[in-house]
């Protein structure tokens, strides 16, 4: 399995998970050429895109891929927030499972101040992904995890506003989940959706180590690709 960014920031949120036959989207904040050229204009592994929240740079163009054939994932409340309409968009619930060929999606809610969704994603090749990005904490604790993607925005000595408190989660909420669950078997980690002004890469890459020693850490830099195996190498 293979983790490709797209795009992980405010002007556009955008992953791929691509394994030898299946390929999901997560996020549609990114145009849909962008998404075209990232696999090579080879479309045919692309079974579904799953949507966390129907705020713009992770939903603009949700459309623009179901034109292209391909079924897009979502609460209801995104839903009717961002007007999609039509036989390719499938209402979601919190809690319960979605099969997507050999992925297995669990939908949960987290606090961004509208309704949001992070996943937990199972795949044979992979093990188990947890996927959580624009979420102010996460409420839920988690057992044999092998892969976290997580937001880490903001870092409090140097957050220059405070427009994200309250909507994002910042370093030191990400550390205290991180210390919360067990990372035994957390192969690897990537940090989401670092703001610009408001973080610092080297230092935020540095503190989550410090909480997980044994797996490797990323940041979610556009263009970065992560093998996602739930066995070590």
């Amino acid at each position: 399995m293979t983790l490709k960014v797209l795009g992980s920031e405010s002007s556009g949120n955008c992953y791929l998970l691509e394994s030898f036959f299946e390929i999901i989207i997560i996020e549609a904040g990114i145009s849909f050429h962008e998404v075209k050229k990232a696999l090579n204009y080879d479309l045919r592994k692309v079974t579904s895109c799953f949507i966390t929240h129907s705020h713009g740079d992770h939903c603009k163009y949700a459309a623009d891929y179901m034109k292209a054939g391909i079924d897009i994932y979502t609460s209801n409340e995104t839903i009717q927030a961002t007007g999609l309409s039509g036989h390719r968009v499938h209402s979601i619930q919190a809690n319960t499972m979605i099969r997507i060929g050999e992925f297995k999606i669990i939908p949960f809610p987290v606090p961004h101040g509208v309704p949001t969704f992070g996943f937990l994603i199972d795949h044979p090749f992979s093990g188990t992904i947890l996927f959580v990005t624009d979420a102010a904490y996460i409420p839920n604790k988690f057992n044999t995890l092998n892969h976290i993607l997580i937001e880490a925005n903001y870092e409090d000595a140097i957050l220059t506003s405070d427009r994200a408190v309250g909507k994002h989660m910042s370093l030191a909420t990400c550390l205290e989940f991180l210390q919360a669950n067990d990372m035994r078997q957390v192969r690897n980690i990537v940090l989401l959706h670092l703001s610009s002004g408001n973080s610092d890469a080297k230092m935020f890459t540095k503190s989550v180590r410090v909480k997980a020693p044994n797996a490797s850490v990323w940041i979610a830099d556009k263009g970065l690709e992560v093998y996602l195996s739930k066995h070590p190498f």
